[in-house]
């Protein structure tokens, strides 16, 4: 009887073994996917992290993106409760409020008096959707390649969607460097029937860098940091922002009074 359990004690170690070597070989292959160039190059050939993400969600079934562009006039009995009802009860509008501009240009200053703005003074339902603070958990596997920055954008304007369809003023502070990806933003809004605007943080790079609030510019000068937005790594400006905010020329109380206008004017701070 020892040796019998002591066979099954061999077996069930090696299997534990195998689990866990199969683990971290998984990891390991995550990892370089999601912190490199965005390929994986086995056997001589490489694996395009970009192309399969692509293709994956080319395959979404229709019936889900039938659901999610219903919108306000379509039927949404399969998806939840419609929105002009919804609009009502809450007293508001969703929008998506996308600010974009280099780090240090006060995105997420401004963002935060503006939702302090709306949920005290006014009793708004706001959400903001911070870079700094979807990469601990929604993107912590993504890093900072082209092909991450464009999944992190995609990833958080899905999550906006949502968020906006459900009535809730939506504030999406991200560096977004690149145009195109910001316009597939706007496009999925548009497509959902949600109200969206892109705020521009109209900020030059010398400002930033004095500025430079979380020491990352210094790190970049160091040598420390490479491939950093504005300075080694493109910024492609919004063309035609709906708000441009000059904000090294204004106060912050200022740029929160220019969105505050920005929101009256689209009328989703009351629900009719």
């Amino acid at each position: 009887m020892v040796g019998v359990d002591d066979d099954e004690k061999e077996i069930s170690f090696n299997r534990r073994q195998m689990y866990l070597g199969g683990s971290v070989i998984l990891l390991a292959i995550v990892f370089v996917l999601s912190r490199g160039s965005g390929s994986l190059r086995c056997s001589g050939e490489a694996f395009d992290i970009a192309s399969y993400r692509e293709a994956a969600l080319a395959a979404t079934p229709p019936n889900i993106i039938e659901c999610a562009q219903a919108g306000i006039g379509g039927s949404q009995e399969a998806c939840h409760l419609p929105r002009k009802e919804r609009f009502l009860a809450l007293d508001q509008k969703g929008i998506t409020l996308w600010m974009t501009g280099l780090s240090g240009s006060g995105k997420s200053t401004i963002a935060r008096a503006l939702e302090e703005e709306l949920v005290i003074k006014y009793g708004k339902h706001v959400q903001q959707l911070d870079g700094d603070n979807v990469r601990t958990g929604l993107n912590r596997d993504l890093g900072f390649s082209a092909a991450d920055r464009k999944e992190s954008v995609r990833r958080v304007s899905e999550i906006a969607c949502l968020f906006n369809g459900g009535g809730v003023i939506t504030i999406v502070t991200l560096v977004s460097p690149y145009r195109n990806d910001r316009d597939q933003a706007r496009k999925r809004h548009e497509q959902q029937g949600l109200n969206f605007l892109e705020v521009f943080l109209d900020v030059p790079l010398t400002v930033v860098q004095d500025r430079d609030p979380k020491g990352l510019y210094a790190k970049v000068a160091s040598g420390e940091i490479k491939d950093f937005t504005g300075v080694d790594a493109p910024y492609e400006p919004p063309l035609h922002p709906e708000i441009t905010l000059p904000n090294q020329e204004m106060t912050v109380d200022e740029c929160v009074q220019v969105l505050m206008n920005a929101l009256q004017e689209a009328g989703v701070l009351h629900g009719y």
